[in-house]
């Protein structure tokens, strides 16, 4: 039985794992992926927002996070999808698509989001999230149409747009992204309100397009624990207290899952520090009191004896 299992090795995952490595404990990744390093290996742009790195990308950054861990003899089970997480005994046993166990202390969920599909299904002409697709998808002389009013949206309007795209536009029910990309989006090509989507023409609203993406935002990934009384909020995304922990006890749920104020790989990171350390003070505290029994018993046995010498009247 491992001390943590972690289901998930993105940075929230990996940051988790290091620190209760580091903290003496013996953890394990679960990653369905063949590598570590989460939704940044679908990252081909360079990451400019980690204080300590310079002009890597995503995916860059997920092959350190994943050199990183196998440097320090983390256990990686990579390749295996989890399909079920139950509570037992003594903590968590965790089923991989492939019908093995792992059994864990303590769990946590490091599993991310996974782009919002809206009822769209992926095709050549569908685009469903940011990522390596759409990067490598060909706009040159297209009409394309974007869904959503997000920062994600209006930064792939500018991208798109470079890529050579003959008409651009973007429907947004509401506009929820920050100035930076609102002042290089020219406000006639936004359309704010419903707007119907046919996609079998294609077209949007009346306008036909070749290319559609879809950019609806984020949702929790979490297949493997649909049975469990999980405290959610309204989205789906996993509620936790200050310490990680979620309302089923040594189960914690970190990073974009947990949805905190800005989702992102520091934040994500962060997390992982914090549960870590809540795991540590959760496994230690029979390993003080034994100590302290020990340190008791100990004082006892070196205590001297007293003798008792008899009076001579």
């Amino acid at each position: 039985m491992f001390d943590a299992v972690i289901i998930g090795g993105g940075p929230a995952g990996a940051s988790c794992a290091l620190w209760l490595k580091m903290l003496g404990f013996r953890p394990c990744i679960v990653e369905r992926r063949p590598v570590l390093g989460g939704l940044g290996n679908d990252n081909p742009y360079p990451n400019q927002w980690i204080a300590p790195i310079r002009d890597k990308t995503g995916i860059e950054i997920a092959a350190e996070v994943d050199r990183h861990m196998r440097d320090h003899d983390i256990v990686c089970r990579t390749g295996e999808a989890v399909t079920e997480l139950e509570v037992v005994p003594g903590g968590f046993r965790i089923t991989t698509a492939t019908g093995e166990m792992v059994m864990g202390r303590a769990c946590v969920l490091a599993t991310g989001v996974r782009p919002v599909k809206g009822g769209f299904t992926a095709s050549e002409n569908i685009i469903i999230g940011p990522g390596q697709t759409l990067f490598n998808a060909d706009f040159e002389g297209r009409s394309v149409a974007i869904l959503g009013g997000g920062d994600n949206a209006f930064e792939n309007y500018i991208f798109v747009r470079k890529r050579g795209a003959a008409r651009v536009t973007l429907f947004a029910r509401t506009i929820r992204a920050r100035r930076e990309f609102l002042e290089k989006v020219p406000p006639a090509d936004v359309r704010i309100g419903p707007y119907p989507v046919e996609p079998d023409l294609p077209a949007v609203a009346g306008e036909r397009f070749e290319r559609f993406l879809v950019l609806y935002g984020w949702e929790p990934y979490l297949p493997y624990a649909r049975h469990l009384s999980l405290a959610r909020d309204a989205r789906g995304f996993v509620e936790t207290s200050l310490d990680c922990e979620t309302s089923v006890p040594n189960l914690y749920a970190i990073g974009e899952i947990a949805q905190r104020m800005h989702p992102c790989c520091v934040t994500s990171m962060a997390d992982g520090v914090v549960a870590a350390k809540a795991i540590q003070r959760t496994l230690e505290q029979d390993a003080v009191a034994r100590f302290a029994e020990r340190v008791r018993r100990a004082a006892a046995d070196a205590a001297p004896t007293s003798v008792h010498k008899p009076r001579i009247k």
